[in-house]
């Protein structure tokens, strides 16, 4: 049986990167400029929780949440952790990246993800894609469909923007 979400399954549909997110420098120069989707996985057969969150404290809030919740949203044996979406892959990655190292930088999506035990291992590909509303739309419904709910640390489904013609 084929393992969705997964590096290979993700590098089948056009991801590329797969870097550990703590070893990124500032800036990224090598991640594209443009507008596409990002996912961040984690590749280990189950997932354990730290009571507080490494991520930074934008605006001087806690990202801190109860294990119990953590636990109640933990998918086992699924890679996938997050999908997102930017107008700028280097951008977007770099302040992930940045709030993984507790700066409190602008980044509260996927502020789950640094409550993970594991949250060193956590590595990020992306795709560039013109369109990055519709392409993570488009990805969360397989995921959810396959799943029947959302990545573990996506809270909310994104915006569709539709564009009159």
């Amino acid at each position: 049986m084929q393992n969705h979400f997964d590096h290979q399954d993700l590098t089948r549909r056009g991801f590329v990167g797969f870097e550990l997110l703590r070893r990124l420098p500032r800036r990224c120069a090598w991640i594209p400029s443009g507008s596409g989707i990002y996912v961040v996985t984690l590749e280990v057969p189950e997932v354990g929780f730290v009571a507080h969150s490494v991520g930074g404290r934008f605006k001087g809030r806690d990202p801190t949440v109860s294990v119990p919740l953590l636990e109640s949203r933990r998918l086992d044996g699924v890679p996938t952790q997050y999908i997102g979406r930017a107008t700028s892959l280097r951008e977007r990655v770099d302040l992930l990246a940045r709030y993984g190292r507790g700066e409190p930088v602008a980044h509260q999506g996927g502020r789950y993800l640094w409550q993970l035990a594991q949250h060193a291992l956590l590595r990020v590909a992306w795709m560039v894609h013109p369109d990055p509303v519709a392409a993570e739309a488009e990805l969360l419904d397989e995921f959810e469909a396959l799943f029947g709910r959302l990545p573990f640390a996506n809270l909310v489904r994104g915006r569709r923007v539709l564009v009159a013609a």
